[in-house]
């Protein structure tokens, strides 16, 4: 799925996005509703519309130098969406499919989104009165 083109359709908001934007290995059906949920949580915790912003970057995550445990996310190709503003999206938190030890209501309210999305990482995070909520997404690999 492209990006660009949702980016575009929201431009009621504040965009952040690289100007060569990988594409997602989902689904703009699967896609959405967790999006929305995003927004919707933003809004919920009262942000204004046009002071949410929504970001797009292009993540790459190395194995560990040593060996070691991977981390999460797991070592590949991502593309990191995130909402942010002056939002309490609750504690500090993250989610991954198999991590079932969740702190963050919002995470494990939208638990099934982000699965459906394929979601491969989340988190949310907090520094004094702003907030945030970033999905990784495994990006595209081309098929040639």
């Amino acid at each position: 799925m492209q990006l660009g083109p949702v980016l575009t359709a929201h431009g009621f908001m504040r965009i952040e996005r690289p100007p060569l934007l990988w594409d997602v290995d989902t689904e703009d059906l699967q896609f959405f509703p967790l999006l929305g949920e995003m927004i919707a949580a933003a809004l919920g915790k009262g942000t204004p519309l046009a002071e949410i912003t929504l970001a797009a970057s292009n993540v790459a995550v190395e194995p560990s130098p040593d060996g070691g445990e991977p981390t999460a996310p797991h070592p590949g190709e991502y593309v990191a969406v995130t909402v942010s503003g002056t939002a309490d999206f609750g504690p500090d938190a993250a989610w991954t499919q198999t991590d079932r030890k969740r702190t963050n209501a919002l995470l494990d309210r939208l638990s099934s989104s982000l699965e459906t999305a394929g979601a491969r990482f989340a988190y949310v995070r907090r520094i004094g009165d702003h907030g945030s909520f970033t999905v990784f997404l495994a990006r595209l690999q081309d098929s040639r």
